[in-house]
This record gives C-alpha cells, sequence and structure tokens, in this order.
C-alpha cells in the first residue's frame, strides 16, 4: 500500500488522492496534450481504510479534437492491487501504460507504454522499453528547466502560471467527483 500514514496530515485530510498524488499526472497529460476541454472525474474509498479522502480516481480529459485521456490511479486497496494506468484515444491512435511506482509500492516496478497507430501498422500493438521510472526520472526536465532558468534568468519549461492550469484541471475533477457531471476547466477560477 501507497503509505499515507508516513505523512499524518494527510490521512486526515478532506482531499487526497487527486491533490497529493494524481495531480502529477494531470499535469503530465497536460503537458503532452494542452488543456482538455471537459474533464470527468469519480473517486472514492474503501470502507476500512484509515484515510478520510479518495484513494482510488478515475480522470478523463475530454479535447474538442476527439482526443480522450484516462488516468486511473488506486492507492490503496484491501486485495494489495495498487495501480496506476494511463490511457490517451485519439483519432490516429492510442497509448497506454502503466506507472510503475504504485505496484509493489515503495519499490516499484518498471513502467510500461504501448501504443497503435493507424499510419504505422494498423492492427498492431507496438511496445516501448522504458528504462527510466517515472519517480524519480519525471522530475529532471522540470527540475533541470527550473535551474537553467535561473542561471540564465530565464523562463522554465513549466511556469506558475501553466501550474494554475493543472489546478484549474484539478479542481474541475474534485467539482465533477462533487456533482457527478463533466466540468469545464474554463469555468474554474
Amino acid at each position: 500500500m501507497l503509505g499515507w500514514d508516513a505523512w499524518p496530515w494527510l490521512v486526515v485530510n478532506d482531499h487526497l488522492g487527486l491533490m497529493y498524488h494524481s495531480i502529477h499526472y494531470q499535469d503530465a497529460t497536460r503537458f503532452l496534450f494542452g488543456m482538455p476541454d471537459r474533464v470527468f472525474a469519480s473517486g472514492g474509498k474503501f470502507p476500512d481504510q484509515p484515510e478520510k479522502a479518495e484513494t482510488r480516481t478515475h480522470t478523463v480529459f475530454e479535447y474538442d479534437s476527439g482526443l480522450t485521456a484516462l488516468v486511473r490511479s488506486n492507492n490503496w486497496n484491501w486485495t494489495g492491487d495498487q495501480h496506476a494506468i494511463f490511457r490517451f484515444e485519439g483519432s490516429e491512435g492510442r497509448i497506454e501504460g502503466t506507472i510503475g511506482l504504485l505496484y509493489n509500492y515503495p519499490h516499484g516496478r518498471p513502467d510500461t507504454i504501448r501504443y497503435m497507430s493507424k499510419q504505422l501498422r494498423p492492427g498492431y500493438w507496438f511496445d516501448v522499453v522504458v528504462e527510466d521510472l517515472w519517480i524519480p526520472d519525471a522530475f529532471i526536465g522540470p527540475m533541470a528547466s527550473l535551474m537553467d532558468a535561473i542561471q540564465t534568468d530565464g523562463v522554465p519549461l513549466t511556469t506558475a502560471r501553466d501550474n494554475l492550469d493543472t489546478l484549474r484541471t484539478l479542481f474541475a475533477a474534485y467539482r465533477s467527483m462533487d456533482t457527478h457531471q463533466v466540468v469545464s476547466p474554463a469555468d474554474i477560477e
């Protein structure tokens, strides 16, 4: 299990899975595909879990182009099946994979990615060999960009304004969880 009890203040927090874990997946999805036009999210917890808030979430980003992005994360599970998956589906292909960190946490296993392309070989799945791990490797680029921006008086790859857009998707997801409706991040101020 993820072990939220390492941070006692999180166990009693009203928001958990999206706010303190899946926000990174939402940020990465936004970085790859831009701001979604709509967000739908569902979340919950298991009856015996010690955490007060959601530890399993399903978040769907919808784009007017027809692209959909799904991120599903389950951080606490009485069966021991913690997982994080992603699916990106567009008109020309599909990408899917897993974030290995949640499997056998905190040791994890390798991340997985596979894709299918109408252009390359319709009906065939291409498996990508992933040698890096989401944590810590996904943070290398943004941190290197920040350090370079400080040294050169430049602008980092991800800015505070960009982070605000990620928070808009996060708050749209929470509003969607509360209302059981699709929410536009553009409506979040």
